[in-house]
């Protein structure tokens, strides 16, 4: 494989990792890191010296660099959510390859927009959602296709993370839902667990993310901090397929459990975690799998690259197999309606660090206790819990937050 000209747009927060991905394989001989944009360098001072030791330059406007160095062959776009649709279209037009992280839209007509961009170009856009890289989910996929469970017909995906709040403070748009006019639904499902309902919905529809898209959502959405977006969720989508999608998800837990996957099938069951593990048990006995830990991020640039070379290397993850997820998301919002509240009574707060965090014990002690049953929230049933209707995305293609939600 050649070597690969890249160039990076934006450096801050996530865009740290990005950059340290991308000198390691500079350093391996894969690519040449050429050029970079950040309009605000002074708040990412050690990627902006790692990047010029190295030889790349520095633009604040990324169509000026792109102009400047026709030569490059993709671009990693770690922006803000809401920017991510108009860079990565303008940077496609322009004639370049794209890798973009994670949400690719915030809005299936964003990600519409982008797809049909994609298409009219025909250029690669890999998104950032790592998590599909990995060894054990990869073969999760092909035992499903193989049809070693039989017919799929429920996946429960499960995360129980903690969240200070420092981590609300960390960006004007976190837990947000609309930011400087524009969209950002920053909550459980739509950044930090992403990776989990993205895995969630491949594994439904059997690693398709082209032909089985989701038909109906019914979604509860809840916060014990003081944002507008919601900290603990769950969701039940029906795919089109038949199988189901449960998804739970908490940022209020007293730490950081790992989250994790169960896929039930007519024949068999499996088990994934972030831990690139795998079981499965089936008409066979029991297999398990064990990578251990791997760069994930790194396999979705290899696999760009890889891409590249030959347009019949699949990527990992296609922009066009997203829309299932933006779909769920966007149609989680239409059912719950309302992002609740959940009383004081039910939350304990404390110190931690230099900053506080808010805990929601109910919902630790029981989660996996409801997502073992199935069961929304409502159903459990929690004392704080408000029950919602589904949502049929039958021709779903325009995304308006409900009135019910704050706006600003």
């Amino acid at each position: 494989m050649r070597v690969y000209r890249a160039a990076l747009i934006g450096i801050g927060g996530f865009g740290a990792q990005h950059v340290n991905i991308l000198k390691q394989l500079a350093d391996e001989g894969s690519l040449r890191i050429v050029a970079f944009a950040d309009p605000n360098v002074g708040a990412s001072q050690r990627s902006f010296e790692t990047l010029t030791a190295i030889g790349a330059v520095h633009y604040t406007d990324y169509a000026e660099m792109l102009t400047l160095h026709p030569d490059i062959d993709f671009v990693a776009i770690v922006t803000p959510i809401a920017t991510h649709k108009p860079i990565c279209i303008q940077v496609m037009r322009m004639g370049f390859h794209v890798l973009v992280e994670k949400p690719p839209a915030v809005t299936i007509n964003d990600l519409d927009e982008m797809i049909a961009a994609q298409r009219k170009t025909g250029r690669l856009c890999q998104v950032n959602f790592q998590n599909t890289s990995g060894q054990a989910f990869q073969t999760l996929l092909e035992r499903l296709r193989s049809g070693s469970l039989g017919k799929v017909e429920h996946v429960v995906g499960v995360g129980m993370w903690k969240r200070l709040r420092s981590y609300y403070d960390r960006t004007r748009w976190a837990g947000k839902l609309v930011s400087d006019g524009q969209y950002v639904l920053d909550g459980t499902f739509n950044n930090p667990l992403a990776h989990l309902l993205n895995n969630c919905l491949l594994a439904a529809g059997v690693g398709d993310g082209h032909e089985s898209l989701p038909e109906s959502v019914q979604a509860e959405l809840y916060h014990v901090n003081d944002i507008e977006g919601d900290d603990a969720s769950c969701i039940r989508t029906v795919m089109a397929n038949g199988a189901r999608v449960h998804f739970y998800a908490m940022l209020c837990h007293e730490a950081n459990e790992l989250p994790c996957i169960t896929v039930y099938g007519t024949q068999g069951e499996a088990h994934w975690n972030y831990r690139n593990e795998l079981t499965i048990r089936a008409r066979n006995g029991e297999e398990k799998w064990a990578y251990g830990s791997s760069d994930l991020m790194r396999s979705m640039y290899l696999n760009l690259m890889e891409a590249i070379e030959s347009m019949d290397k699949p990527l990992f993850s296609p922009i066009e197999a997203c829309r299932s997820f933006v779909l769920v998301s966007n149609g989680a919002y239409e059912s719950a309606r309302a992002i609740h509240a959940i009383p004081g009574e039910f939350i304990n707060e404390r110190e931690e660090g230099s900053s506080t965090v808010r805990l929601l014990p109910d919902l630790s002690a029981n989660m996996k206790f409801a997502a073992a049953n199935r069961q929304l929230y409502s159903e459990y049933p929690f004392p704080w819990a408000v029950s919602t209707e589904p949502f049929s995305l039958e021709g779903y293609r325009r995304f308006e937050l409900p009135a019910g939600m704050a706006s600003n």
